[in-house]
Formats: C-alpha cells, structure tokens, sequence
C-alpha cells in the first residue's frame, strides 16, 4: 500500500511535466509552421488527453485535484488560444492583401487613364500639324525647283565669269612682270629731258578745245626739227586733234605714221588704239576688232589695255 501511494503522489508531478512539454511542442509547431499544420485543429471537439493518456483515470479515482488545473488553465485553453491568435493573423493578412491589391489596381488604372489622354492630345495635335507639315514641304519642294532651274540657267554665266577671272589674272601677272621696267625706262627719260616751251602750248590749246590752234601748233614745232624723242608725239597729238574735227582720214593718215615710223616710241600702243577707235568711228566694225585684237597681242601698258578691252566690249 506504501508503494501505491508514492506512485499515486508521483503521478501528477509527471502528469504536470508532460502536460509543459506538450505544451512546448504544440507551441513550437505553431511558430515554426503555423496553425494549419496542427492536425487537431480541424476538430476541436475530438481533443481529449484521457484517451491519449488512460493513466489519468487512477488520477481522477485519487483525488483528482490536478484535473482542475487542467480544465481551468490547462492544454485546451492554450490550444484555443493558439488558434484563435493564428485565424485573427491569417484574417488580418489577407484583408491586407486585398486592401493593398485594390489599391495598386485603382493606381494603375487611373495611370492608363491619364495615358491614354494624353496619348490622345498628342494625336490631337499631330492631327493639326499634319497640315502645316504638307504645305511646309511642299513650298520647300517648290523652293528647290526653283534654285535648280535658276542654278541650270546660271551655270554658263558662272563658267564664262571664271574664264575671264582666268585670263584677267594672267593678265595681271604679266603686266606685274614689265610695270617696274616701264616705269624705270619712263622715269629716266623724264629726268634726262624736259618738254619744250612750244610743245607744251600746243599741247595746252588740245586740252582746251583748240583743235586747230593745237595742229597749227603742232606742225609749226614740228618744222623746228625738234628732239627725237618727241617726233612721234607730234604725229599722234595732230591726229588725236584731227579726230576731235571728225577728220577721221587725216586722223588715220597720222596714226599709221606714229605706228610705222616710230615702232619704239612711247606712243606706238596709243597709235594703235586710237587707229582702231577710228575705224569704230567710221563705221567699218571688223577692220577696228581686227586692230585692236593686234593691238592687244603686243602687250600694250595696264592704262592702254583697259582702253582697248572696253572698246572691243563696246563694239562687239
């Protein structure tokens, strides 16, 4: 009987050990897998620990005193309590869930909405670009018509310019070549004679207008043997006063004997312009081309070349 005491007092001392570490277990579970994986939560009115534990009837036949404990504070109130907690949670999250997916669907939604306004202003206004665009292109095509049409039709006038820039540049570069010679042959035959009193007045009644006061002039110095240098002037300056009468033959007649007589003096290159502004003069059109083209082969000095070249541009 001492025997069955002591086991009868050991009893709910383990009952109370094995009750915690259930305890512990059940909660363990709870928090590592959650409370779908309890297999008795389905079914709360099928838990019953005296099945599981028959050895609990001896208890109850005792005294029973532990039982209380169990059904106040004990594993069901702790399983309830599990469960209910764990429901609240899952409830909670999945109202969360939602809350937050209406949320993100509203979002959007309105984000397309602003998209396909705008989308639809933008058609808006390339609708009435479209227009401006057409007509914009449209002058410019006309535009490029036109400079093409104009380039073709000034292409030949360019290519003419280039030609004449062409010779004139020669031109230039061979009246550079002999302008500081002339100019030193000039210079030193200035400084080596000066002009006679009479040459100089008839020379004075020319500039005023006196054509016939100049010529008689003229001839009167030329009888007075004068210097050498100075005979083909006298024969220039009585035609250039015979061409002021319009005495265009007298006026060739001194020209030739300027051009012939005197191939090295200094008034051959206007002898020969004024003999082809003559013959412009009298009408004969090609006799003057043909002078002065030869006139212009000779290499005439920069001021007589301009002459000759706008005579010809004239005639022709």
């Amino acid at each position: 009987m001492s025997e069955l005491n002591r086991e009868t007092k050991l009893m709910p001392h383990f009952n109370r050990m094995l009750q915690v570490f259930l305890t512990l277990i059940i909660a363990g579970s709870m928090l590592l897998g959650g409370c779908s994986y309890i297999p008795w939560v389905e079914n709360e009115d099928d838990l019953a620990f005296e099945e599981d534990f028959p050895f609990e009837d001896n208890e109850q036949a005792s005294g029973g005193g532990e039982d209380d404990f169990f059904e106040e504070g004990g594993e069901n109130v702790d399983d309830d309590f599990a469960l209910d907690e764990d429901d609240d949670f899952a409830s909670v999250d999945q109202r969360t869930d939602k809350n937050e997916l209406k949320g993100d669907v509203g979002t959007l939604q309105t984000q397309q909405e602003a998209l396909i306004s705008k989308v639809r202003e933008l058609e808006e206004v390339l609708s009435s670009l479209g227009p401006k665009i057409n007509a914009t292109q449209e002058q410019l095509e006309g535009s490029l018509s036109a400079v093409s049409v104009q380039s073709e039709y000034l292409e030949p006038e360019v290519e003419e310019l280039k030609l004449q820039v062409a010779r004139l540049n020669d031109e230039i570069n061979h009246l550079k070549s002999i302008k500081v010679s002339n100019a030193r042959a000039r210079g030193i035959s200035r400084r080596r004679s000066t002009t006679p009193p009479q040459y100089n007045q008839a020379l004075s009644s020319y500039r005023a207008g006196n054509y016939d006061e100049s010529i008689l002039q003229f001839q009167s110095f030329g009888l007075t043997s004068p210097p050498e240098r100075l005979k083909d002037n006298v024969a220039y300056w009585i035609g250039s006063n015979y061409v002021k009468l319009e005495m265009y033959d007298d006026a060739i007649t001194q020209f030739e004997t300027v051009i012939n007589s005197y191939p090295r003096g200094n008034k051959i290159h206007d002898a020969r312009f004024m003999l082809g502004r003559v013959y412009s003069l009298k009408g004969e059109t090609s006799r003057a081309v043909e002078i002065l083209q030869s006139a212009l082969k000779n290499k005439p000095p920069t001021e007589v070349r301009g002459k000759i070249l706008k005579k010809l541009n004239d005639i022709q």
